[in-house]
């Protein structure tokens, strides 16, 4: 038998959440796939949470974030593009982090980038932050209901047959690739350009909207001069 190590394990406790998910990952499953006891494999990692954090890890190491261009825009796509592909080939290690509440530096990576990609906009820190937190939940809410309509059953025929509209959206096989990328180019753009435009406006005191509002209040209730 093959001496444990760290990536035989975690390559085992990846193949045992991908198939049994996380109300399946246990440390007697790993144990029993990897052909060990449980005891053995407590020598090697303390607990299922120090598991799950050795999964997260290693899946990082093995699909590394992409390099660099330059140009913040397309470095941008390409992390979300790295998102989208970590989290379709394996989307147990998502559900992992999430249940194990784990953060690491290599898992923190992508954030620390994908922040410093929007100050590269020329945006200001505070909105920078806006956009980096805004655009990363929707990326990943786009990537999540994309696995979830691919796996749902879509509606016969039958039901479809008197909702014509509804029928070309099922039966037209988009290119879900080009279908990504088109909607993460739009929001990138639309937040930097809405951002930008919100800066270069300068800000209403509340004084001059009280100003205005007394003033259109006398308007209204002036009286026409009698003829």
């Amino acid at each position: 038998m093959a001496e444990l190590d760290k990536d035989r394990i975690a390559a085992a406790a990846l193949a045992v959440a991908d198939k049994h998910g996380v109300d399946g990952f246990t440390m007697r499953a790993v144990a029993d796939a990897l052909g060990v006891t449980p005891m053995a494999l407590y020598h090697h990692v303390q607990d299922k949470a120090a598991l799950a954090t050795l999964i997260v890890d290693t899946a990082i190491r093995k699909h590394p974030l992409p390099p660099t261009t330059g140009v913040w825009q397309e470095d941008c796509l390409a992390i979300a593009r790295w998102m989208r592909q970590s989290t379709l080939k394996h989307p147990v290690v998502a559900q992992l982090r999430r249940a194990y509440n784990v953060w690491t530096p290599s898992m923190l990576q992508m954030t620390e980038r994908w922040l410093g990609l929007w100050q590269q906009s020329e945006l200001n820190l505070e909105d920078a932050v806006l956009a980096a937190t805004t655009s990363s939940m929707a990326i990943t809410g786009l990537v999540k209901e994309e696995m979830i309509f691919r796996a749902m059953k879509h509606p016969g025929k039958e039901t479809l047959a008197w909702l014509p509209n509804v029928r070309v959206m099922f039966e037209t096989a988009p290119d879900r690739d080009a279908q990504f990328d088109l909607v993460v180019r739009s929001l990138i753009e639309g937040l930097h350009a809405r951002l930008t435009r919100n800066r270069s406006q300068p800000a209403k005191s509340m004084a001059n909207v009280t100003q205005r509002r007394g003033s259109l209040a006398s308007t209204r209730l002036r009286k026409p001069a009698k003829k």
